[in-house]
């Protein structure tokens, strides 16, 4: 899902401005729901477990800025395009496990098939593909 919305070749850069429309598509759907601070913690906890797989190539000022430019800038870090797909797969795995957790399966399966019509997430939240 986000190599195709990158579009092949792309660098970090690219798949981190992806991740932006993954993020944009997944809060559309879910702030309603669980609202924009639900969404925050959600993206912050699954970004700090994603990290300990994947620390950035270099540090930053993370701490200070909204969880969703967080992720952002830690997906850039990443420097190597498949290391950055990887990581950020893996924290939107993570936040959808997260968010499981918090709602169910049923209701997170059909949130994330809104947010993201083109089957990219299982009901397990597990990504089928980055």
């Amino acid at each position: 899902m986000l190599t195709r919305r990158a579009g092949s070749g792309a660098d970090a850069i690219g798949i981190a401005a992806a991740v932006r429309g993954v993020y944009d598509d997944l809060a559309g759907a879910l702030v309603p729901l669980i609202s924009q601070a639900g969404v925050d913690a959600l993206v912050a906890r699954a970004l700090h477990l994603a990290t300990r797989e994947y620390p950035p190539d270099q540090a930053g000022e993370e701490q200070a800025a909204e969880p969703a430019a967080r992720f952002i800038r830690w997906v850039e870090r990443q420097r190597d395009p498949d290391r950055a797909t990887d990581a950020a797969a893996t924290m939107l795995a993570t936040f959808a496990e997260l968010l499981a957790a918090l709602i169910g399966e049923p209701l997170t399966t059909r949130y994330l098939r809104k947010a993201l019509p083109d089957g990219s997430f299982d009901a397990s939240g597990r990504g089928k593909q980055a």
